[in-house]
């Protein structure tokens, strides 16, 4: 492997890149195939002298002054193996490893039970083509080599034993038609298998929204009806941005459960407010998969009296934030309020709660009457954090009061902070109004005492503080598989154009997150770990660690039908140990191949 530098567009951009052996009309070209992008050169040049010389010896010397580059550096070699044959037979022989890793996300894909239900659709439809090889091509793919559908589906040849039987392009683009057409069935059938092998701990059942980006300019057109309605909204709004970017976006909820494992998926159109989706959500999705009680955790931004009234209806509760500076000023003051607060030994978090009655209203208008817990809790490390976040602000505020002139080039923050003042000036024939703004000390002094302060609200009132606090945290369990959609996984921006393709995009994603995350749940099991800590993924093996390891775990052809196999490095031993699986074979022939993969196939998802 070796450290590259192109050009994309006028920007330097760092490559990892392999080197293989293709063979062409009886002769063999050198190839080269890209491992792990890494970013713009400007992200990571210190500035010093040979920057891209130094990374590169570094590299080599397996102590990359490049943190991300930590993993590649310490991949050991191919081991080194004794042949049962004449070497110079290897004259014949061309280095072309095939993947191996991906016996483990096949046995995955049917266990899931989506190979069943695109069997099924197959066989409905009457298709002629390979549905379920193609599906598993970019799938796989997304995991191992995320890359656009066309160049998965060209470079199919990585498998040792083939995926796909397909050989037209356009088979691509029916296949993303029929995954649309079946992403509901899909995903239904997936909870049914995870439930009925390892249970689904849903009792508690995490809910939030992101958004993706389109490298477009213009926004999706609304279908009009004859009676000039819109009857289908376009999916590709211009929207406010996770990413802060300008293009236009489209919004998606996922829940996922207890234990961090996807439940179900929707998508929205891009100028949907994040609070507009929870409703929807729930009735297409958890509503009809026949849960007992569950209690939905969202954050803040999800808490209006429609999402409330309809999780109640259906007989679930709810865990809900609360802006501590949004509250009204009964809540603040008793948030304000020392008594009834209960400190930890160390005197660094604090939490009080009470019972409350409030009146909400449901999608309908109609008001409904509720019994709620409000948990408030501060603490030190919240305060401390969001007290370095705001000291530029409040040196802001502090020469303002001094200088009030400053105030023409107000921050919009400051906004919340002013107060306004007419000055009437009398000039003899007209009378002139003018507006002299002045910070509101109240309002700063009350921003400052709310910092380190945080309100829940919960249907859950015989539930104790702590449980509550503890259940929300939970919450970052889905921020995480955000993060891994969006890196790791790569799933924006998204190229593909129609609503079917691009919800099709989108089914692949959380099929290959859910399968990322059976493979770490199974980790963590082996290692005796527990999965309900927030932090519980990271001490198995991450979703990065996993694309390496399964990626990297290669077998190549050798004269006499025998096959060399990589070593698998650490985090493959572990996920293979797993999995109760050996795979230290030494030169093994095709038929042993196959049966190392029919060991992978019965494992099943417990």
């Amino acid at each position: 492997m070796q450290i590259v530098c192109s050009n994309n567009n006028g920007i330097k951009y760092l490559q990892v890149q392999e080197s293989h052996y293709e063979v062409s009309g009886g002769k063999a070209r050198q190839r080269r195939r890209v491992v792990k992008n890494l970013g713009p050169l400007s992200r990571f040049d210190d500035g010093k002298p040979d920057f891209l010389r130094r990374l590169r010896e570094s590299f080599r010397d397996g102590n990359p002054i490049i943190p991300e580059l930590c993993e590649l550096a310490s991949t050991p070699p191919p081991a080194i193996i004794k042949l049962a044959f004449d070497p110079s037979e290897l004259l014949d022989c061309v280095c072309d490893p095939k993947n191996i890793g991906y016996f483990l996300l096949d046995a995955l894909y049917d266990a899931l039970g989506v190979y069943d239900v695109l069997n099924q659709y197959k066989s409905d439809t009457k298709l002629e083509y390979d549905l379920n090889g193609i599906a598993k091509l970019l799938v796989f793919g997304r995991i191992l080599w995320p890359d656009s559908k066309l160049a998965t589906f060209m470079r199919r040849d990585r498998y040792l034993f083939g995926l796909a039987t397909s050989a037209g392009e356009r088979e691509i683009y029916r296949a993303l038609d029929c995954l649309n057409q079946t992403a509901g069935v899909i995903q239904t059938r997936m909870n049914t298998k995870i439930r009925a092998a390892i249970g689904r701990n849903t009792e508690v059942c995490f809910y939030d929204v992101t958004n993706f980006w389109f490298e477009i300019g213009q926004n999706d057109s609304d279908e009009i009806g004859a009676d000039g309605k819109i009857t289908r909204p376009g999916l590709r709004k211009k929207g406010i941005s996770k990413e802060k970017r300008g293009e236009p976006i489209v919004q998606m909820g996922l829940f996922i459960d207890d234990n961090g494992i996807p439940i179900a998926y929707r998508l929205f159109p891009g100028n949907n407010p994040d609070q507009t989706t929870l409703r929807p959500a729930l009735e297409k999705s958890i509503d009809k998969m026949k849960f007992a009680r569950v209690i939905i955790v969202a954050d803040g931004g999800l808490n209006t009296g429609p999402n409330i009234a309809h999780i109640l209806s259906e007989g679930n509760g709810y865990i809900l934030s609360k802006s501590t500076k949004k509250s009204d000023n009964r809540v603040k003051a008793w948030m304000l309020d020392e008594e009834g607060y209960q400190w930890n030994e160390t005197r660094t978090f604090k939490v009080k709660s009470k019972v409350r009655t409030r009146k909400i209203r449901d999608a309908d208008g109609k008001l409904i009457e509720i019994t709620e817990k409000l948990v408030c809790y501060w603490s030190k490390k919240h305060y401390d954090r969001e007290v370095r976040e705001n000291v530029q602000f409040m040196e802001y505020l502090e020469s303002v009061i001094r200088n009030p002139d400053k105030l023409k080039d107000k921050q919009k923050k400051t906004e919340k902070f002013l107060t306004k003042r007419e000055v009437v000036r009398e000039t003899g024939e007209i009378v002139d109004t003018q507006t002299l703004l002045a910070v509101d000390t109240d309002s700063v002094q009350e921003y400052l005492d709310l910092l380190g302060y945080y309100t829940l609200m919960t249907s859950e009132t015989e539930k104790s503080d702590w449980e509550i606090i503890n259940k929300y945290h939970g919450l970052s369990r889905i921020e995480d598989s955000f993060r891994i959609t969006k890196s790791d996984l790569e799933g924006r921006p998204v190229y593909v154009r129609t609503r079917e393709h691009i919800n099709a995009h989108f089914l692949i994603c959380f099929i290959a997150l859910s399968m990322i995350r059976l493979i770490q749940l199974r980790v963590l099991k082996h290692l005796g770990k527990d999965t309900l800590n927030v932090d519980g993924w990271e001490s198995g093996v991450t979703a990065e660690k996993i694309k390496v390891a399964l990626g990297t775990f290669q077998a190549d052809a050798l004269p006499g039908g025998y096959y060399r196999l990589t070593m698998p490095n650490d985090e493959m031993k572990r996920i293979l140990e797993s999995c109760g699986v050996d795979a230290n074979l030494r030169l093994p022939c095709a038929k042993e191949l196959r049966r190392l993969k029919k060991t992978f196939d019965n494992l099943g998802l417990a």
